[in-house]
Protein backbone atom coordinates (compact mmCIF):
# COMPACT_ATOMS: atom_id res chain seq x y z
CA UNK A 1 0.00 0.00 0.00
CA UNK A 2 1.24 3.39 -0.88
CA UNK A 3 0.82 6.64 0.87
CA UNK A 4 -2.52 8.16 -0.33
CA UNK A 5 -2.96 9.68 -3.39
CA UNK A 6 -5.92 11.48 -2.99
CA UNK A 7 -5.81 14.91 -4.02
CA UNK A 8 -5.15 17.52 -1.91
CA UNK A 9 -7.95 19.72 -0.78
CA UNK A 10 -7.16 23.86 -1.08
CA UNK A 11 -6.74 24.99 2.78
CA UNK A 12 -10.13 26.44 3.87
CA UNK A 13 -9.05 28.22 7.11
CA UNK A 14 -6.94 30.23 9.38
CA UNK A 15 -7.24 26.76 11.52
CA UNK A 16 -5.97 24.04 8.53
CA UNK A 17 -3.03 26.78 7.83
CA UNK A 18 -1.71 26.62 11.51
CA UNK A 19 -2.26 23.04 11.24
CA UNK A 20 -0.31 22.82 8.32
CA UNK A 21 2.70 24.55 10.12
CA UNK A 22 2.33 22.39 12.94
CA UNK A 23 2.59 19.48 10.84
CA UNK A 24 5.72 20.47 8.86
CA UNK A 25 7.61 22.57 11.86
CA UNK A 26 7.03 18.89 14.28
CA UNK A 27 8.99 17.12 11.61
CA UNK A 28 12.61 17.04 11.50
CA UNK A 29 15.23 17.27 8.63
CA UNK A 30 16.60 14.81 9.81
CA UNK A 31 14.61 11.34 12.12
CA UNK A 32 16.41 10.18 15.04
CA UNK A 33 15.87 6.76 13.10
CA UNK A 34 18.35 7.71 9.98
CA UNK A 35 21.38 8.00 12.78
CA UNK A 36 22.25 4.22 12.71
CA UNK A 37 25.38 3.22 11.02
CA UNK A 38 25.81 0.09 12.30
CA UNK A 39 25.74 -3.51 10.85
CA UNK A 40 23.19 -4.45 11.99
CA UNK A 41 21.28 -0.76 11.31
CA UNK A 42 21.86 -1.83 7.38
CA UNK A 43 20.05 -4.86 7.57
CA UNK A 44 17.02 -3.81 10.58
CA UNK A 45 16.95 -0.37 9.54
CA UNK A 46 14.33 0.86 12.49
CA UNK A 47 13.01 -0.35 15.26
CA UNK A 48 9.08 0.36 16.16
CA UNK A 49 7.63 -0.11 19.74
CA UNK A 50 3.61 0.90 20.44
CA UNK A 51 1.16 0.78 23.37
CA UNK A 52 -2.73 -0.24 22.85
CA UNK A 53 -4.53 1.78 25.37
CA UNK A 54 -8.11 2.57 25.76
CA UNK A 55 -10.41 4.18 28.06
CA UNK A 56 -12.90 2.93 30.32
CA UNK A 57 -16.27 3.67 29.45
CA UNK A 58 -16.04 3.78 25.70
CA UNK A 59 -16.82 1.66 22.82
CA UNK A 60 -13.88 0.82 20.87
CA UNK A 61 -13.23 3.49 17.74
CA UNK A 62 -14.62 1.01 14.74
CA UNK A 63 -17.99 1.39 16.70
CA UNK A 64 -17.81 5.18 17.87
CA UNK A 65 -20.13 7.33 16.40
CA UNK A 66 -18.46 11.05 15.05
CA UNK A 67 -19.87 12.50 18.42
CA UNK A 68 -18.44 9.27 20.50
CA UNK A 69 -15.40 10.04 18.66
CA UNK A 70 -15.06 13.51 19.14
CA UNK A 71 -16.22 13.07 23.31
CA UNK A 72 -12.85 10.97 23.69
CA UNK A 73 -10.21 12.85 21.56
CA UNK A 74 -11.92 16.17 23.62
CA UNK A 75 -11.44 14.16 26.88
CA UNK A 76 -7.53 13.15 25.77
CA UNK A 77 -6.80 16.61 24.42
CA UNK A 78 -7.91 18.06 27.80
CA UNK A 79 -5.72 15.93 30.10
CA UNK A 80 -2.53 15.77 27.79
CA UNK A 81 -1.59 19.14 26.12
CA UNK A 82 -0.42 20.21 29.56
CA UNK A 83 1.87 17.26 29.34
CA UNK A 84 4.75 19.46 27.50
CA UNK A 85 5.81 22.58 25.37
CA UNK A 86 6.89 20.18 22.78
CA UNK A 87 4.17 17.96 22.50
CA UNK A 88 1.25 19.55 19.94
CA UNK A 89 -2.22 17.53 18.83
CA UNK A 90 -3.32 17.62 14.94
CA UNK A 91 -6.59 16.32 14.13
CA UNK A 92 -6.20 14.70 10.96
CA UNK A 93 -9.46 15.35 9.71
CA UNK A 94 -8.83 18.71 9.90
CA UNK A 95 -6.12 19.20 7.88
CA UNK A 96 -5.63 18.51 3.75
CA UNK A 97 -4.50 14.88 2.41
CA UNK A 98 -1.22 16.02 1.41
CA UNK A 99 -0.10 16.44 5.29
CA UNK A 100 -1.50 12.89 6.19
CA UNK A 101 0.55 11.64 3.40
CA UNK A 102 3.49 13.17 5.03
CA UNK A 103 2.88 12.32 8.23
CA UNK A 104 2.42 8.41 6.67
CA UNK A 105 5.65 8.40 5.07
CA UNK A 106 7.32 9.60 8.46
CA UNK A 107 5.54 6.73 9.88
CA UNK A 108 3.89 8.91 12.73
CA UNK A 109 0.62 7.41 11.62
CA UNK A 110 -1.09 4.39 9.74
CA UNK A 111 -2.21 4.62 6.04
CA UNK A 112 -5.65 3.05 7.58
CA UNK A 113 -5.99 6.06 10.09
CA UNK A 114 -5.36 8.98 7.43
CA UNK A 115 -8.21 7.30 5.16
CA UNK A 116 -10.51 7.34 7.70
CA UNK A 117 -13.30 9.53 8.01
CA UNK A 118 -14.58 10.14 11.24
CA UNK A 119 -12.47 12.29 14.18
CA UNK A 120 -9.35 11.23 14.96
CA UNK A 121 -5.87 13.13 15.56
CA UNK A 122 -2.11 12.27 16.78
CA UNK A 123 -0.04 13.95 19.24
CA UNK A 124 3.21 14.67 17.64
CA UNK A 125 6.86 15.10 20.06
CA UNK A 126 8.86 17.88 18.10
CA UNK A 127 12.25 16.26 17.24
CA UNK A 128 11.12 13.17 18.57
CA UNK A 129 9.70 9.91 16.56
CA UNK A 130 7.37 9.76 19.12
CA UNK A 131 3.60 10.07 18.17
CA UNK A 132 0.27 9.40 20.08
CA UNK A 133 -2.53 8.10 17.69
CA UNK A 134 -6.34 8.64 19.35
CA UNK A 135 -8.85 6.73 18.00
CA UNK A 136 -7.24 5.09 15.53
CA UNK A 137 -7.88 1.02 16.08
CA UNK A 138 -7.47 2.02 19.42
CA UNK A 139 -8.17 5.20 21.57
CA UNK A 140 -4.52 5.44 21.96
CA UNK A 141 -1.70 4.30 20.46
CA UNK A 142 1.68 5.57 22.01
CA UNK A 143 4.37 4.81 19.73
CA UNK A 144 8.34 5.53 18.71
CA UNK A 145 10.84 4.79 16.39
CA UNK A 146 14.83 4.35 17.12
CA UNK A 147 17.27 3.17 14.48
CA UNK A 148 18.52 -0.65 14.23
CA UNK A 149 17.99 -3.36 16.62
CA UNK A 150 16.45 -1.38 19.90
CA UNK A 151 13.43 -2.94 21.73
CA UNK A 152 14.49 -1.90 24.43
CA UNK A 153 16.01 1.32 24.64
CA UNK A 154 12.13 2.05 22.29
CA UNK A 155 10.79 0.64 25.72
CA UNK A 156 12.88 2.75 28.16
CA UNK A 157 11.84 5.96 26.05
CA UNK A 158 8.04 5.27 25.50
CA UNK A 159 7.42 3.40 29.11
CA UNK A 160 7.36 6.76 31.46
CA UNK A 161 4.92 8.55 28.39
CA UNK A 162 2.92 5.67 29.08
CA UNK A 163 2.39 5.77 32.52
CA UNK A 164 1.94 9.31 32.84
CA UNK A 165 -0.98 8.60 30.28
CA UNK A 166 -2.36 6.24 33.06
CA UNK A 167 -2.30 8.38 35.30
CA UNK A 168 -4.22 11.21 33.58
CA UNK A 169 -6.76 8.64 31.58
CA UNK A 170 -9.19 5.64 32.77
CA UNK A 171 -7.53 3.30 31.18
CA UNK A 172 -9.27 -0.01 30.29
CA UNK A 173 -7.50 -3.34 32.63
CA UNK A 174 -8.72 -6.59 33.88
CA UNK A 175 -7.28 -8.43 36.03
CA UNK A 176 -6.88 -11.83 34.01
CA UNK A 177 -6.77 -10.13 30.09
CA UNK A 178 -4.63 -7.36 30.88
CA UNK A 179 -5.28 -4.04 28.98
CA UNK A 180 -8.09 -4.31 27.28
CA UNK A 181 -7.72 -3.69 23.01
CA UNK A 182 -9.73 -3.57 20.08
CA UNK A 183 -8.27 -6.63 18.71
CA UNK A 184 -8.36 -9.63 21.06
CA UNK A 185 -4.71 -10.47 19.69
CA UNK A 186 -3.38 -7.36 21.42
CA UNK A 187 -5.03 -8.18 24.98
CA UNK A 188 -2.25 -8.27 27.82
CA UNK A 189 0.67 -5.89 27.72
CA UNK A 190 -0.62 -4.44 25.00
CA UNK A 191 2.94 -4.16 23.41
CA UNK A 192 3.45 -4.55 19.55
CA UNK A 193 7.33 -4.32 18.56
CA UNK A 194 8.38 -4.09 15.10
CA UNK A 195 11.40 -4.38 13.01
CA UNK A 196 12.07 -2.64 9.22
CA UNK A 197 14.38 -4.98 7.54
CA UNK A 198 16.16 -4.38 4.46
CA UNK A 199 16.86 -8.41 3.26
CA UNK A 200 18.08 -8.73 -0.06
CA UNK A 201 20.94 -11.14 0.47
CA UNK A 202 17.76 -13.37 1.38
CA UNK A 203 15.79 -12.34 -1.41
CA UNK A 204 18.39 -13.08 -3.85
CA UNK A 205 19.68 -16.66 -2.58
CA UNK A 206 16.28 -17.94 -2.01
CA UNK A 207 15.81 -18.10 1.38
CA UNK A 208 13.32 -15.46 2.76
CA UNK A 209 10.92 -18.22 1.95
CA UNK A 210 12.30 -20.30 4.60
CA UNK A 211 13.02 -17.33 7.14
CA UNK A 212 8.91 -16.26 6.99
CA UNK A 213 7.93 -19.70 7.16
CA UNK A 214 10.15 -19.92 10.21
CA UNK A 215 9.27 -16.70 12.18
CA UNK A 216 5.56 -17.25 11.55
CA UNK A 217 5.63 -20.60 13.35
CA UNK A 218 6.54 -18.53 16.12
CA UNK A 219 3.52 -16.29 15.92
CA UNK A 220 5.68 -13.12 14.02
CA UNK A 221 3.58 -11.67 11.06
CA UNK A 222 5.75 -10.35 8.47
CA UNK A 223 3.93 -7.26 6.20
CA UNK A 224 4.89 -5.13 3.44
CA UNK A 225 6.09 -1.30 2.78
CA UNK A 226 3.84 0.13 4.52
CA UNK A 227 2.36 -2.37 7.08
CA UNK A 228 -0.96 -4.34 6.77
CA UNK A 229 -2.34 -5.28 3.63
CA UNK A 230 0.86 -3.59 1.72
CA UNK A 231 2.95 -5.18 -0.68
CA UNK A 232 6.79 -5.90 -0.28
CA UNK A 233 9.13 -2.99 -1.96
CA UNK A 234 12.67 -2.53 -2.41
CA UNK A 235 13.25 -5.88 -0.52
CA UNK A 236 12.09 -3.82 3.20
CA UNK A 237 10.05 -6.45 5.57
CA UNK A 238 8.00 -5.60 8.74
CA UNK A 239 8.27 -8.07 11.52
CA UNK A 240 6.01 -7.71 14.23
CA UNK A 241 5.38 -9.84 16.87
CA UNK A 242 2.45 -11.58 17.78
CA UNK A 243 0.01 -12.31 20.83
CA UNK A 244 1.74 -11.30 23.97
CA UNK A 245 -1.60 -12.14 26.55
CA UNK A 246 0.65 -14.15 28.54
CA UNK A 247 3.74 -12.21 28.35
CA UNK A 248 5.74 -9.87 30.51
CA UNK A 249 7.15 -6.85 29.07
CA UNK A 250 10.58 -8.49 29.78
CA UNK A 251 9.53 -11.66 27.27
CA UNK A 252 8.34 -9.56 24.61
CA UNK A 253 11.60 -7.55 24.32
CA UNK A 254 13.45 -10.55 24.63
CA UNK A 255 11.38 -12.23 21.90
CA UNK A 256 12.49 -10.01 20.06
CA UNK A 257 15.69 -9.08 20.22
CA UNK A 258 16.61 -12.82 19.59
CA UNK A 259 14.42 -12.61 16.48
CA UNK A 260 15.97 -9.39 15.81
CA UNK A 261 19.16 -10.74 16.21
CA UNK A 262 18.68 -14.28 14.09
CA UNK A 263 17.52 -11.84 11.38
CA UNK A 264 21.18 -9.60 10.86
CA UNK A 265 22.82 -13.24 11.48
CA UNK A 266 20.56 -14.78 8.56
CA UNK A 267 21.31 -12.12 6.40
CA UNK A 268 24.58 -11.47 6.72
CA UNK A 269 25.62 -15.19 5.99
CA UNK A 270 23.17 -14.52 2.90
CA UNK A 271 25.01 -10.99 2.20
CA UNK A 272 28.84 -13.40 2.63
CA UNK A 273 27.69 -15.60 0.16
CA UNK A 274 25.97 -13.53 -2.75
CA UNK A 275 30.05 -11.82 -1.66
CA UNK A 276 31.75 -15.00 -1.80
CA UNK A 277 30.60 -16.13 -5.33
CA UNK A 278 29.16 -12.89 -6.97
CA UNK A 279 27.19 -13.27 -10.34
CA UNK A 280 27.76 -11.37 -13.25
CA UNK A 281 24.08 -10.44 -12.87
CA UNK A 282 23.94 -9.33 -9.44
CA UNK A 283 26.75 -7.02 -10.17
CA UNK A 284 25.42 -5.98 -13.58
CA UNK A 285 21.79 -5.03 -11.23
CA UNK A 286 23.59 -2.87 -9.06
CA UNK A 287 25.81 -1.38 -11.58
CA UNK A 288 22.92 -0.44 -14.31
CA UNK A 289 21.02 0.33 -11.00
CA UNK A 290 23.89 3.73 -10.53
CA UNK A 291 23.54 3.87 -13.95
CA UNK A 292 20.24 4.92 -14.28
CA UNK A 293 20.01 6.94 -10.58
CA UNK A 294 23.16 8.86 -12.15
CA UNK A 295 21.37 9.57 -15.12
CA UNK A 296 17.56 9.37 -15.05
CA UNK A 297 15.27 12.23 -15.84
CA UNK A 298 11.88 10.91 -14.76
CA UNK A 299 11.67 8.79 -11.91
CA UNK A 300 8.79 6.52 -10.32
CA UNK A 301 8.36 6.20 -6.25
CA UNK A 302 8.13 2.28 -6.63
CA UNK A 303 10.64 2.06 -9.48
CA UNK A 304 13.05 4.41 -6.58
CA UNK A 305 12.42 2.07 -4.18
CA UNK A 306 13.95 -0.97 -5.70
CA UNK A 307 17.09 0.76 -6.93
CA UNK A 308 17.09 2.58 -3.52
CA UNK A 309 17.71 -1.26 -2.07
CA UNK A 310 20.37 -2.31 -4.84
CA UNK A 311 22.40 0.88 -4.24
CA UNK A 312 22.22 -0.02 -0.31
CA UNK A 313 23.36 -3.63 -1.09
CA UNK A 314 25.80 -2.29 -3.20
CA UNK A 315 27.25 -0.15 -0.30
CA UNK A 316 26.71 -2.99 2.06
CA UNK A 317 28.87 -5.53 -0.87
CA UNK A 318 31.58 -2.84 -0.89
CA UNK A 319 30.80 -2.44 -4.79
CA UNK A 320 29.41 1.43 -4.61
CA UNK A 321 31.69 4.42 -3.09
CA UNK A 322 30.81 7.62 -2.97
CA UNK A 323 27.34 7.50 -0.80
CA UNK A 324 26.49 6.28 2.34
CA UNK A 325 23.13 4.10 4.47
CA UNK A 326 22.04 7.87 6.03
CA UNK A 327 21.82 9.53 2.69
CA UNK A 328 19.63 7.03 0.71
CA UNK A 329 17.58 6.50 3.61
CA UNK A 330 17.25 10.62 3.99
CA UNK A 331 16.72 10.73 0.00
CA UNK A 332 13.77 7.81 0.27
CA UNK A 333 11.77 10.50 2.43
CA UNK A 334 12.50 13.37 0.20
CA UNK A 335 11.40 11.75 -2.83
CA UNK A 336 7.96 10.44 -1.24
CA UNK A 337 5.14 11.44 -3.05
CA UNK A 338 3.77 14.08 -0.19
CA UNK A 339 6.92 15.18 0.51
CA UNK A 340 7.77 15.88 -2.84
CA UNK A 341 3.99 17.71 -3.90
CA UNK A 342 4.42 20.02 -0.59
CA UNK A 343 8.55 21.03 -1.60
CA UNK A 344 6.30 21.92 -5.04
CA UNK A 345 3.84 24.47 -3.09
CA UNK A 346 1.31 21.89 -2.34
CA UNK A 347 0.09 20.70 -6.11
CA UNK A 348 2.38 18.75 -8.52
CA UNK A 349 1.24 16.21 -11.15
CA UNK A 350 2.52 12.87 -11.69
CA UNK A 351 4.89 13.99 -14.33
CA UNK A 352 6.34 17.03 -12.06
CA UNK A 353 6.82 14.53 -9.25
CA UNK A 354 8.67 11.93 -11.83
CA UNK A 355 10.79 14.49 -12.53
CA UNK A 356 11.70 16.49 -9.73
CA UNK A 357 12.69 13.24 -7.77
CA UNK A 358 14.81 12.16 -11.06
CA UNK A 359 17.07 15.60 -10.31
CA UNK A 360 17.28 14.75 -6.73
CA UNK A 361 18.31 11.65 -6.87
CA UNK A 362 20.85 12.47 -9.97
CA UNK A 363 22.20 14.75 -7.97
CA UNK A 364 22.66 13.06 -4.86
CA UNK A 365 24.30 10.19 -6.79
CA UNK A 366 26.21 11.97 -9.01
CA UNK A 367 29.80 11.32 -6.95
CA UNK A 368 28.88 7.74 -6.45
CA UNK A 369 31.01 4.90 -8.16
CA UNK A 370 30.67 1.16 -8.66
CA UNK A 371 33.63 -1.35 -8.04
CA UNK A 372 33.64 -5.10 -8.44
Amino acid sequence: MKAPRRKSAPLKSTKEKAYRASVLSLLPRFPEWLAGQELESAIILTTRLRFARNLIGEHFPHRQSKAARSKVIAKVRQSWETFSNAVKFVALDEIPTLEAGLLIERRLISPQMAQDTLPRGVFLWKERDISLMVCEEDHLRLAAILPGLQPRNAYNLLKPIEEELERRLPVAYDSEQGYLTSCPANLGEAIRISFFCHLPGLALTGEMEGLVQAVSDAGVTVRGFWGEGSEILGNIFQFTDGPSLSLKPEECLLRMETLGAQIVEREAMARIKLQGKPSIALQDKIARGLGILRACRMLEAQESLALFSAMRLGVDLGWIEGIDHRTISLLTLETGPAFLTLSLGGKAGASALQTLRANKVRKTFAKATFHA
